[in-house]
């Protein structure tokens, strides 16, 4: 009965419970953290490459985006054309291949990975 009305090392008992959940919350935050700077990359390297895009007549718009998203795997680049009668629009939409958190002795994530697109449309120099 002595040992049932102790509360030594309840809570540390507590805190090992909790521990997994808050580890897990960190490793959620981390992860959408480097998501969300994967978007604003994604968004950069659009942009930079519509800027070119607009310029020029050639396939260089490509090597803009892989420029500025150097850091990630560029899963594709498309450029499309569109008029509304005056003016020609340019649009260039890229998506990125964003890896997850991999830690091989917790849990193995390789292979998986998150797509991150973005889309900017400029209107074409004449």
């Amino acid at each position: 009965m002595r040992y049932v009305r102790n509360e030594r090392g309840s809570q540390l008992i507590e805190f090992m419970g909790i521990l997994p959940l808050f580890l897990l919350m960190i490793i959620i935050v981390c992860q959408f953290a480097i998501s969300a700077s994967a978007a604003v990359t994604a968004k950069a390297a659009a942009m930079d490459g519509a800027r070119v895009a607009i310029t020029e007549n050639s396939d260089d718009y490509e090597t803009a985006v892989r420029n500025v998203a150097s850091s990630y795997k560029v899963l594709s680049v498309a450029r499309s054309e569109s008029s509304d009668g005056k003016f020609t629009y340019v649009t260039v939409k890229v998506t990125l291949e964003v890896p997850l958190l991999n830690n091989a002795r917790v849990f193995n994530t390789t292979g998986l990975s998150i797509p991150v697109s973005s889309e900017v449309t400029l209107k074409k120099e004449e």
